[in-house]
């Protein structure tokens, strides 16, 4: 056995000092591998498996878990994923060691709320009280807050002023907010407005515009959520220039797409300039009618009257009693009539109330990229009037002129793309360059290691030397020796018959040799 092991080692050394520098070095690379694969393996495999105990752990709360598994001396590992801090321990352990946290009140949530008034402290004084009442007070809303889907963590300050003897001293309580939203998740505005009323009516005398709400990125969530009536005027203002600049963009684009489609892509710029009326208008309109006669009253008075008498001359004898100087007899008659007409006037009254948002004033100026002559300005402005709705009774203007731009600006970046285009072609095409070369150096490089390879086990054949050789370069040698040519496998098979005879009758052979070489 011991000379077994001797021809061995003989023959394992003879093979490691005709083996190359390549072939040494694959072997020695293996052998660590297989080494470190080993290792790892065996420290897997006695590493307890460990599973997460608490997640989403802040620092303060995670430092008194772990305290409490030091004092247990129970293992447990720390990881990190973004939104808190997570404890992991030992599978086998992970039940029993939350039910013993949780006997003891862990966690505790972060926040200590009217919990605290369970038990009375003696000798506490107004202020003491106060201060315990704000803190369990912010505590619950605390808690509220982050009963949300979308609130991660809250944290709530609120600020009390001391009660003073003067109203126009008593200073306004404040309240500031801060979130932690969960991964990809946002607040609506109605959500940040409920959560402002929520806690502005959870604290005595907190208005609502007293109240901030800003995430952990320093964005003012309550910054346009304002309940006076101040805030609500110049939401809609804002509100109003926003719908204004939304449908000046949309003409203007509707206008440039359809020249676009005449003049050629970036060869017409179109501005508009629009003004809306968002006054609520009531327009009351009554119209009469025909007149139709309702009632008529017709009055005729008609008198008569004769007379006979004395007439005196005029002068003094005439009036002397006893004086008369003739007789006379006379007649009067007169009428009167009257009419009274009373007419019904018809009417039809008509209310409309035009809703805001009409177009108050237009502007539109085009500008073509290209000398026009009066005819093409004047196509251009009838068929830009009737796309924007021009009406001329509404004081719209329009202008259309035509001129070359300057693409000085325009020429110079597109040489600069195209430089940078073209330097990472460039780098695209040295890449797939380098990868070529790289691949056929691997191709050369095996074709050169599988005919070292050969030309090592055919040394040892000829030495007489038995050489292990691995199922793989079995497999190469076979593969090899598929792709030889019919001469190169008789050549080959008549070698191997001549190698045969040597091994088997080296007497003979020798001999055969001397013959030839005395005969030459």
């Amino acid at each position: 056995m011991r000379d077994y092991l001797l021809q061995l080692k003989t023959q394992a050394l003879e093979l490691w000092q005709k083996m190359t520098r390549i072939q040494r070095t694959v072997i020695i690379c293996s052998a660590v591998l297989l080494f470190g694969t080993l290792i790892l393996l065996t420290r897997g495999a006695t590493r307890p498996d460990y599973g997460t105990l608490f997640t989403q752990l802040d620092d303060q709360h995670a430092g008194q878990i772990v305290e409490k598994l030091k004092e247990k001396k129970i293992q447990f590992k720390l990881s990190d994923t973004g939104s808190g801090t997570t404890v992991m321990v030992p599978t086998k352990d992970i039940t029993q060691t939350r039910l013993e946290l949780a006997s003891e009140g862990y966690p505790t949530g972060g926040v200590v709320g009217f919990e605290d008034f369970d038990n009375t402290k003696f000798g506490e004084t107004d202020t003491d009280r106060r201060a315990r009442y704000l803190r369990a007070l912010q505590g619950e809303l605390t808690r509220t807050i982050e009963g949300m889907v979308e609130v991660s963590k809250a944290r709530v300050h609120i600020v009390l002023p001391e009660p003073s003897l003067f109203l126009d001293e008593q200073k306004n309580a404040t309240a500031a907010v801060m979130l932690k939203l969960q991964p990809n998740k946002n607040l609506k505005e109605d959500q940040v407005r409920g959560l402002v009323q929520l806690i502005a009516n959870s604290v005595e005398g907190l208005k609502p515009e007293n109240v901030t709400i800003v995430d952990t990125t320093g964005n003012i969530l309550s910054e346009d959520i304002g309940t006076d009536e101040k805030s609500q005027q110049n939401k809609l203002t804002m509100t109003q220039v926003e719908l204004q600049k939304q449908f000046q963009k949309e003409l203007q684009n509707s206008v440039q797409s359809m020249l676009e489609r005449i003049v050629g892509v970036g060869k017409a710029v179109v501005r508009v300039q629009l003004e809306l009326d968002f006054n609520r208008i009531q327009q009351k309109t009554q119209q009469f009618g025909n007149n139709v006669i309702r009632s008529r009253q017709v009055v005729e008075e008609t008198s008569r009257s004769d007379s006979t008498g004395n007439i005196g001359a005029p002068g003094t004898d005439s009036n002397i009693p006893g004086y008369e100087t003739g007789t006379e007899t006379g007649s009067s008659e007169s009428s009167k009539s009257e009419k009274i007409e009373n007419y019904e006037v018809s009417s039809e009254e008509t209310v409309k109330e035009v809703a805001p948002g009409s177009i108050k004033h237009l502007s539109v100026a085009v500008v073509i990229d290209k000398e026009i002559d009066t005819k093409q300005q004047k196509d251009i402005e009838e068929i830009v009037k009737s796309a924007v709705g021009f009406k001329s009774d509404r004081g719209d203007q329009i202008s259309v002129a035509g001129m070359p731009f300057n693409t000085a600006y325009q020429d110079a970046m597109n040489a600069e793309i195209a430089k940078a285009e073209k330097q990472q072609q460039m780098m695209v095409y040295a890449g797939l360059a380098a990868l070529a070369l790289l691949v056929i150096g691997g191709v050369l490089a095996s074709i050169v290691v599988k005919k070292r390879r050969v030309r090592t086990v055919e040394t040892a054949i000829e030495g007489g030397i038995v050489v292990p050789v691995p199922v793989e370069e079995m497999e190469e040698l076979v593969t090899l020796e598929k792709e030889m040519t019919p001469e190169e496998k008789e050549r080959k098979r008549i070698k191997e018959k001549v190698e045969k005879a040597a091994r088997e009758h080296p007497d003979d052979v020798a001999q055969l040799l001397k013959t030839w070489l005395a005969e030459e």
